[in-house]
């Protein structure tokens, strides 16, 4: 055996490679070769210079995300008072969370298997997804919502509920999954253990508010407001419908600019955004009984699987995108961490029909946003093809999560053992 073939049999030269992988692919693919026009960070910039002068936010300056992104905005402004600075350092910050990803993955493999085999397809997954990981901040809620599911699934259950508060406070959607904690947990036990767990969520998320609460108590309701008055963004699926209806006359569609995004006005847009509200909460407590009748079926429940964890934490995020009103291009990173740890059998289909959706994304924005506004026919294809793999890929992950939990052979392991295999 060669000395190459030696050191890629140890599992820590793999990671190393993949570490180094990703550095590269941050660093110098997604800035100099497969690359976007738009990005956030300009206004991420205006955000964190504003706390820097003292500002107070949500009162003195409207921000539109949950205050622990804040410090992710802010810590790149105090590195960096420029904005070429502050590009660089927010920049560094992302590959940071991807490489906490990539070590959360790796500890999350198999011990009796190669790393390669999680690293692999989770690299994959980001260059479908392209470089908008790297221009927007998803890629920070991701990571903590990662940590707060292999948390879980390793049984530390005070640093998970910490830790999707966390990410609550980051970005709103690791919320989801907390149905899926506790769906997942003993039985025996659920009653003190969800007592404890909404305390430690609550008083999680109660601490990241106090000092604006505190400060500026009426401070938040703007933000609150912004998000419950927007209506269909024109990417999310029922931006498909409508103009699926527009094409065989049954509604006119407008697009226009509001609440900082692109979207739909007219009557039928109008109506699907007061349905949208109830078709997600139905989604989502779907979403949820579906998995709560599959763990009936698991062998054992007095143990975790990092599988099915990661599996039914997939599903209820899915089963959210394809029902919000909103669908930013970027929502995607909010899943990409989760796939690589889906279970069996249609795993490779599930990654499959996830990097179509994220090449498609590309294709809709940035290459042909514009001609997406102006409602042209392919373009509008292409957006309801990218739509159609989403809701595919959501009926995959149930039929896969079903599928594992009917196998008498499915283990839930303990956290000695978790597994992806």
């Amino acid at each position: 055996m060669s000395a190459f073939a030696r050191r890629w049999d140890d599992s820590r030269w793999q990671l190393a490679a993949f570490v180094l992988a990703h550095v590269v692919l941050f660093a110098g693919v997604f800035r100099g070769v497969y690359t976007m026009p738009f990005s956030g960070t300009g206004l991420f910039y205006d955000y964190g210079s504003a706390i820097v002068a003292g500002k107070v936010p949500y009162r003195d300056v409207f921000i539109e995300y949950p205050p622990l992104a804040l410090v992710f905005f802010t810590l790149p402004r105090v590195l960096g008072a420029s904005f070429r600075w502050y590009y660089v350092w927010y920049q560094v910050e992302i590959v940071v969370a991807d490489l906490v990803i990539l070590s959360l993955l790796y500890a999350a493999r198999d011990r009796d298997g190669a790393p390669w085999r999680i690293l692999l397809p989770y690299t994959v997954l980001v260059l479908a997804v392209g470089p908008i990981a790297l221009q927007q901040y998803d890629l920070f809620p991701a990571a903590i919502t990662l940590a707060a599911v292999v948390a879980f699934a390793a049984r530390r259950d005070t640093a998970a509920w910490i830790l999707l508060a966390l990410g609550t406070m980051t970005k709103v959607y690791p919320a989801l999954i907390a149905p899926v904690f506790l769906i997942l947990d003993d039985r025996a036990t659920l009653v003190p253990r969800a007592r404890r767990a909404a305390a430690l969520f609550a008083g999680t998320c109660l601490a990241v508010l106090l000092p604006l609460i505190l400060i500026a108590p009426a401070s938040l309701k703007g933000m609150l407001a912004f998000h419950a008055e927007r209506g269909i963004q024109v990417e999310s699926v029922y931006s498909s419908i409508a103009f699926a209806a527009r094409s065989v006359g049954l509604g006119m569609v407008n697009v226009t600019q509001s609440h900082r995004s692109a979207g739909l006005s007219g009557p039928l847009a109008d109506l699907l955004a007061r349905v949208s509200t109830f078709v997600l909460v139905a989604a989502l407590i779907a979403a949820c009984v579906f998995i709560e009748r599959q763990s009936r079926r698991l062998r054992a429940l007095d143990g975790r699987d990092v599988r099915i964890v990661a599996t039914s934490s997939a599903l209820v995020i899915l089963a959210g995108l394809v029902t919000s009103k909103v669908l930013s291009p970027q929502y995607l990173v909010w899943v990409l961490p989760l796939l690589p740890l889906v279970v069996r059998p249609h795993r490779l289909w599930m990654w499959g029909l996830f990097a179509t959706a994220g090449l498609a994304t590309y294709y809709i924005y940035p290459l042909h946003y514009e001609a997406l506004l102006r409602r042209e026919g392919l373009a509008v294809a292409a957006l309801a093809a990218r739509n159609l793999l989403l809701l595919i890929l959501t009926v995959t992950v149930a039929r896969s999560l079903r599928a594992a939990c009917a196998d008498s052979m499915t283990p839930v392991r303990s956290p000695e053992a978790l597994s992806v295999a």
